[in-house]
């Protein structure tokens, strides 16, 4: 009967520690336009509003295991869901993928978006601060082998530009192959615009937003750049 108790007790303990743990009003820039997310978590149901320009509110349901968001985005009027959202969370950002649907032609546009929860945000000044070990070109790449007969081989190589005048520029490529067949993307921009640096975090201004944001925790490691966010730590080695 004791160890009953005391597995309760436990069991208890977690779901409280969970509850409210995305409560909060978080910021991001989506297609050159301000987004606010602002929720309420009540054990594994979030609630809240998606809010954009300061003018359009929309409702948000859903429910979070401890790793994942997942919620509908609604029109508070007719109730007409509007877009799926599926969301990680870590270190106060939600990493967003948000799938809205044209109900005229059934049309899906996907968008991704990190969302930084406004308590930790800390804008810097004007002039800002650079960290000039962070100067420089970098690169991360990612290798997938098949195993098997077939043998196949496909890699993902990004590029990250941190410029000493302030601007950045992050792009990708994709290169593969396999027995019969082979892929050379030309390469793709991410995105593009101004970086800061401030708290060991990373602090990005996209090509045509009004503030900087959260883009990663970084840290050194020898030679080599870490970074992490919701999307996961990533090694980046310096280009010479």
């Amino acid at each position: 009967m004791s160890r009953a108790i005391v597995l309760l007790l436990a069991m208890a303990s977690c779901s409280s520690a969970q509850a409210g743990e995305l409560d909060g009003h978080y910021r991001t820039t989506l297609d050159g336009q301000p987004s606010e997310l602002i929720l309420r978590q009540n054990d594994a149901v979030v609630e809240g509003e998606y809010v954009e320009s300061q003018h359009l509110r929309l409702v948000v349901k859903g429910r979070y295991d401890g790793k994942l968001l997942r919620a509908e985005i609604s029109d508070p009027q007719s109730g007409l869901l509007l877009a799926n959202m599926n969301a990680t969370y870590a270190n106060a950002m939600l990493n967003a993928s948000i799938a809205a649907r044209n109900p005229r032609n059934g049309e899906v546009l996907e968008r991704q978006a990190l969302f930084q929860r406004e308590a930790a945000i800390a804008t810097p000044p004007t002039s800002g601060t650079m960290d000039p070990t962070l100067v420089g070109t970098w690169v991360h790449e990612k290798i997938i082998n098949s195993g098997g007969t077939s043998f196949a081989s496909f890699n993902t190589l990004m590029t990250l530009q941190l410029n000493a005048d302030g601007s950045v520029t992050q792009w990708s490529r994709a290169v593969g192959g396999g027995g019969d067949w082979s892929y050379d993307s030309p390469g793709e921009v991410q995105y593009s615009g101004h970086w800061r640096s401030q708290g060991g975090m990373l602090m990005v201004r996209l090509a045509g937003a009004a503030d900087y944001q959260p883009a990663a925790y970084y840290r050194f490691s020898d030679q080599y750049l870490v970074t992490e966010s919701n999307t996961g730590k990533m090694i980046w080695q310096r280009r010479r």
